[in-house]
């Protein structure tokens, strides 16, 4: 077996397993195994992307709703990347389901695994502030920036739903 059938291998069955935990268990780099998890993750939006591609293009028509609380960043993502467009609704599964998109999809190739990049915050904030900080006091403290966020503007969609992916990669990284 290659080195990159063995890797593959190991994050097919521990998918949630962080980049460090993969290479220990394939006994490769920490740098192969996150470049591989980066190029299965892109062919997986790229899969997702061309499927709703195609349904879109199989679809009669689309209504365009004007989004009521989402931000212009978020409206011009939907555009740019020919997403659905963002709906009006703030159901909780609407919420939930925005959220996991979100944190399952491309977040990974922009800002590599969540565990990693959290605990690479928190060594930063932890020099600024003096006071040791973990990978989950990160996911508490950003998800706490949306709840400050959602005081000022309680209709922002994107503030709930960004909130509800801090803590979903918060629970994720702090029962590894």
């Amino acid at each position: 077996m290659s080195k990159r059938e063995k890797v593959l291998e190991v994050m097919a069955k521990h998918p949630s397993w962080s980049v460090l935990l993969v290479a220990k268990k394939a006994k490769c780099s920490p740098s192969y195994a996150h470049l591989l998890r980066k190029q299965v993750k892109e062919a997986e939006y790229n899969a997702a992307k061309a499927e709703l591609e195609a349904e879109s293009t199989a679809a009669a028509t689309w209504v365009s709703v004007q989004p009521i609380g989402v931000s212009a960043e978020v409206e011009t993502s939907y555009k740019n990347n020919k997403d659905l467009p963002p709906t009006p609704v703030a159901t909780r599964s609407h919420i939930l389901d925005t959220a996991k998109s979100y944190i399952t999809r491309d977040r990974q190739a922009d800002h590599g695994d969540a565990e990693d990049n959290f605990s690479r915050i928190a060594g930063y904030w932890s020099l600024h502030t003096g006071t040791t900080l973990t990978a989950t006091d990160v996911a508490v403290m950003m998800a706490l920036l949306k709840v400050a966020r959602i005081k000022q503007n309680p209709q922002h969609v994107d503030n709930w739903v960004d909130g509800a992916g801090y803590f979903a990669c918060g629970g994720e990284i702090a029962n590894q």
